[in-house]
């Protein structure tokens, strides 16, 4: 199936405002402070808050999934070293459990899940989606506060509104930290929050009208960013990829494929390949990969921004087939 051309969304070149201090200025530097976070997203949003003071390091490789890390004893010694720490939780990273709990009394570690004002939605649906549900139904109803936490769809940091909340916390953890970098914190902080009130009107354009293209995703890796610019799909592949689908459960998926007219199939830089070619068959459907997690990109005080915005231009190509 030849593909049409699509326009690809341009992102503005935010300026980021770097603190210059004096040469001859008596007043001695802070020391680095050794910021850690656990998956290469929560590591974009970090460095846009310490952006000319210091560049946090990330405990997962991109080239690795977050699903199936084994935490080995140079992982636990750069938690042990950190002076920050942060996770998204127990609810995507089972491994860091046991190493977070024998941290010393008064470390800094910053649970993402636990932040107030963030914004969580559960896995499974409920009549409100409206989505073809090839796999079975889970979960409870989403969009509020969660209360069993295996029920809860931790790719946060896809909303941008999640995005802004974390940085906040970011800020606050440092201030404590290291409070002779307040300010040049604040005022990343603050182009920070510049930066995503842009992107978040471009995109609130971008989306507004209505998507009449079917689309269908290979698991539920976009749900946050979904629903913040209400798109909709029309079928998912599987509930998890931590679990391949039976033989009966792809026969189901290849009908249903079959039957509607699906044009786009939206996967995840971690999707199983051999899963949908089996899946999709000889169907003429348009695959198009999407990176969640910004594993080809350099973490940086825009890279955050640029992480999204190539998700929305991965959505816009999808509808544009």
């Amino acid at each position: 199936m030849q593909k049409t051309k699509f326009t690809m969304i341009r992102l503005t070149t935010f300026a980021v405002v770097i603190s210059v201090v004096s040469l001859f200025s008596s007043t001695p530097l802070s020391a680095e402070v050794r910021v850690v976070a656990s998956i290469k997203p929560l590591q974009m949003i970090a460095s846009a808050i310490t952006e000319g003071n210091t560049q946090p390091e990330v405990l997962i490789p991109s080239a690795q999934s977050y699903h199936h890390f084994v935490i080995r004893p140079s992982s636990v010694r750069t938690i042990d070293q950190s002076e920050l720490l942060i996770w998204v939780g127990p609810e995507l990273e089972t491994y860091l459990v046991d190493a977070i709990e024998q941290q010393t009394p008064g470390k800094q570690v910053l649970q993402v899940l636990s932040i107030p004002g963030l914004i969580v939605h559960h896995s499974g649906y409920d009549l409100e989606d409206n989505v073809e549900m090839i796999v079975p139904m889970e979960g409870s109803h989403a969009g509020h506060q969660h209360i069993d936490g295996k029920d809860i769809d931790p790719h946060v940091w896809l909303d941008t509104r999640n995005g802004r909340v974390i940085a906040k916390a970011i800020f606050q953890q440092l201030i404590t930290i290291d409070p002779d970098s307040g300010e040049r914190y604040l005022r990343n902080l603050t182009d920070f929050e510049a930066q995503l009130d842009r992107l978040e009107l471009e995109l609130v354009s971008v989306f507004s009208k209505p998507n009449v293209a079917k689309y269908a995703v290979y698991h539920d890796a976009f749900r946050y960013f979904e629903r913040q610019f209400g798109l909709r799909h029309d079928v998912v592949f599987v509930g998890s990829e931590d679990i391949q689908p039976g033989v009966r459960h792809m026969l189901a998926l290849r009908e249903a494929v079959n039957e509607r007219s699906i044009g786009c199939l939206m996967e995840d830089v971690t999707s199983q390949s051999a899963t949908i070619d089996t899946i999709v068959g000889t169907k003429e459907i348009d695959r198009i990969k999407a990176d969640t997690t910004g594993q080809g990109l350099t973490s940086g005080p825009t890279a955050y921004i640029q992480l999204i915005g190539n998700l929305a231009n991965a959505f816009r190509q999808c509808f544009d087939q």
